[in-house]
């Protein structure tokens, strides 16, 4: 009986993940409702990583400026499944956490995607992109975004 207690949470962190992948293709937000349309600036970007077997990503993240908005943009990512997953904009480059944004809940784990970031975030300090796992506190991957 104690082994199967404690292969729980294995199997909870390993195989759960598998049963929540979702997929989101959305276009960039549009800023006005006019036919101009504001460029689009590339302002930071980056690579997910595979951490190990469970944890990785593939995929680019940016943060771009449209007109006076800013926004995380997840381009063609595929991203490991894991329960209570968030979105955080880190000041570290080591995949944790640290010093951070929480813009929510992760939309989907493969797809295209974005999120707003605030305007009184200073993305200037923003050294990383974490996907982090509220249930195990884990990574789930990052990007270091330069």
């Amino acid at each position: 009986m104690a082994l199967v207690a404690a292969a729980m949470p294995l199997v909870a962190y390993v195989v759960v993940p598998a049963l929540v992948k979702s997929t989101l293709v959305e276009d960039l937000p549009a800023t006005a409702a006019s036919s101009f349309a504001p460029p689009v600036e590339t302002v930071r970007r980056g690579d997910l990583v595979r951490i190990n077997a469970a944890d990785y990503g593939s995929g680019l993240v940016r943060i771009v400026k449209i007109g006076p908005d800013r926004f995380l943009r997840f381009d063609d990512v595929d991203i490991a499944g894991a329960p209570d997953m968030y979105v955080y904009l880190s000041d570290r480059s080591d995949g944790q956490p640290g010093t951070f944004v929480d813009l929510g809940k992760l939309k989907a784990t493969n797809g295209s995607f974005n999120y707003a970031i605030p305007t009184n975030v200073d993305i200037t300090i923003v050294r990383s992109v974490v996907v982090w796992c509220r249930q195990f506190s884990v990574t789930v991957t990052f990007a270091v975004v330069e």
